[in-house]
């Protein structure tokens, strides 16, 4: 299977719609303005700085994408690393593309540069699908046909904003990665998804260790014949690498049956969107 694109990339954004100025137009700085709604909220200054030197040397090779406001200025849509690090080079004028866009299609454009320069962490990326699906009233394949995902890789990635705040921010920070917090979501208690977490940081636990572990922390089950089939056992750990959810299968002499947790109806709704149900 060949491997999907993120969506079109901005090009298929601006389709339809009215640019009112061509890359090789400057902005003043000081006439740029960046509002809360940005999908990315953590920066590297190290990394900002490496491409403030650059600029000084070679200017802004990438124009920055803004929308017209009323009074005369410019909101930022995409491009803020860039504008800081023009900012620290002591730049007064920036290149961009003006672009009438309405709310839906800004956020959409700032989500599709970070997703396409990779730039945004786990946290920051299930916000911005949040914000999308909740604002802005896309629905999961809406959002994954734009930005080139899965459908499940949205609902898996939306899911870790139910971790606790003190778990996300490890993952913020970079000392847990999605994986280890997809697995941390199948212990159910928050106190115990807090210990797992320092656990694996503490001990340097692989994805896989902590999937182990999320197991032993979840409540137990009656033994039933998978427990003691191996490829039943890899049956069942397929199934639940793919919903993300506790699964079991149960094995009769002829026949048998899975059974697919969920807490919630949200996680209903979920899964049944991975089985393309809804």
């Amino acid at each position: 299977m060949s491997k999907r694109v993120l969506g079109k990339g901005l090009d298929a954004l601006f389709t339809g719609g009215e640019t009112l100025d061509v890359q090789g137009n400057e902005v003043s700085l000081d006439k740029i303005v960046v509002k809360g709604n940005q999908p990315r909220k953590t920066f590297n200054q190290e990394s900002i700085e490496e491409m403030a030197e650059s600029i000084k040397e070679h200017g802004v090779l990438q124009p920055l994408l803004v929308r017209p406001m009323d009074n005369g200025k410019y909101e930022l849509v995409a491009g803020e690393r860039r504008l800081r690090a023009s900012m620290l080079a002591g730049l007064e004028m920036v290149p961009v593309v003006i672009k009438e866009m309405d709310d839906p299609a800004a956020c959409e454009a700032a989500l599709i540069e970070n997703l396409q320069r990779e730039n945004l962490n786990p946290i920051e990326e299930a916000n911005a699908y949040r914000e999308m699906l909740d604002q802005y009233g896309y629905t999961q394949e809406d959002l994954a046909c734009k930005i080139g995902k899965s459908r499940a890789h949205i609902a898996n990635t939306v899911r870790l904003l139910n971790l606790p705040e003190e778990v996300r921010e490890m993952v913020v920070n970079g000392k847990l990665t999605a994986g280890h917090a997809r697995a941390i979501l199948a212990v159910k208690e928050t106190e115990q998804q807090v210990t797992l977490a320092k656990k694996i940081i503490g001990q340097g636990m692989s994805v896989r260790d902590t999937e182990a572990a999320s197991a032993d922390e979840s409540p137990k089950r009656s033994p039933n014949i998978v427990d003691r089939d191996p490829e039943l056992m890899m049956v069942q750990q397929r199934f639940e690498e793919y919903l993300n959810t506790k699964v079991r299968v149960i094995k009769r002499k002829t026949g048998g049956r899975i059974e697919v947790s969920f807490h919630d109806d949200e996680e209903l709704n979920r899964i049944m969107e991975i089985l393309g149900l809804i």
